[in-house]
């Protein structure tokens, strides 16, 4: 995996987290998309907590179903507002994910990416992904 924290091309912006760089850095054709995967799975994510135990699932017309996940807890507040929120790995939120659901990291932001679960789960049967965790489970 690539260090997306090294000073050059791919440098992330200061404050920013690693994942959001990787996600520049794939956008840009610098890294595979398995480098942003892996920064996911490591990274610390926020996202909205609902009452009850689980995400907050949206059924998007033609898309299916999504959930939305930030890097920074101020993108959260900038799309949720003052709200009760989580923040975990982004391998165990991938876990509270139910099947058939994506998620979508940092929706409004020009570095977005979806991350599909099932296909992250895929990869780690096969050990494409490279990172300790996935899916909760130490390698």
């Amino acid at each position: 995996m690539r260090d997306h924290g090294v000073a050059g091309v791919g440098s992330p912006v200061p404050g920013e987290p690693p994942v959001v760089a990787a996600a520049r850095d794939v956008r840009a054709g610098r890294c595979p998309v398995d480098d942003l995967y892996a920064a996911f799975v490591e990274a610390t994510v926020y996202a909205q907590r609902p009452e009850r135990p689980g995400v907050l699932v949206a059924d998007v017309p033609g898309r299916g179903l999504w959930t939305v996940v930030f890097s920074r807890l101020e993108r959260l507040a900038a799309y949720a507002g003052e709200c009760e929120y989580l923040s975990t790995t982004g391998a165990d939120f991938l876990d509270l994910v139910p099947d058939g659901v994506a998620v979508m990291v940092d929706p409004d932001d020009e570095h977005r990416f979806p991350v599909l679960a099932e296909l992250m789960s895929k990869l780690d049967r096969r050990g494409d992904v490279r990172t300790p965790f996935v899916k909760g489970r130490p390698r």
